[in-house]
């Protein structure tokens, strides 16, 4: 009987994976630039509410803004900071596994792996912190007002994006 030889192809479940990767990363980007908080502010006294929401910019503006004053809004520069990561952990896990793909080195599926978990871990920890900082602002003056502040698409995207596309590259580092 002859061996079966071990096919050197590329198999449907990496390129499945890798297409989750790429998903991952498409969503975590595309939720750093959309509306990352939403603030609704009602008052029972006057019997009105508003809705207002901030990107990552404004909240960046609105820190350098508070420095100027000598101040700093809580928790914004940890929850900046683990967003960019996550997305950019995600992206480099997908363009490390493409890599792997095509040059098959073991190598670069190990580090996307911790791509993978990096991009994870800082995806949950960038919503976790924007809950935070939400409740930092949060405001109750009784009857004449209230506000609190609460993740928007953009955050919830790159939450998202960081399990999926991490889910994915852990996957694919534990399949290779």
């Amino acid at each position: 009987m002859a061996k079966k030889r071990k096919s050197k192809g590329m198999s449907t479940v990496s390129l499945v994976l890798v297409l989750v990767m790429i998903v991952g990363a498409a969503l975590a980007f595309t939720g750093l630039f959309l509306d990352w908080t939403n603030t609704e502010t009602k008052s029972d006294l006057i019997g009105a509410s508003t809705d207002s929401t901030m990107t990552l910019q404004d909240w960046t503006e609105l820190n350098e803004n508070a420095n100027k004053l000598d101040s700093e809004v809580k928790y914004f520069v940890v929850t900046n900071m683990f967003a960019w990561i996550a997305a950019a952990a995600v992206a480099a896990a997908a363009v490390l596994f493409i890599l792997k793909l095509i040059i098959r080195l073991k190598l670069l599926g190990i580090i996307g792996g911790v791509a993978g978990i990096i991009g994870l871990v800082c995806g949950v920890l960038a919503i976790v912190f924007t809950f935070l900082m939400g409740k930092e602002y949060a405001v109750d003056i009784g009857s004449l007002a209230s506000s609190t502040t609460l993740p928007a698409i953009g955050c919830y995207l790159l939450t998202v994006g960081g399990v999926l596309g991490g889910g994915a590259a852990i996957g694919a580092a534990i399949k290779s």
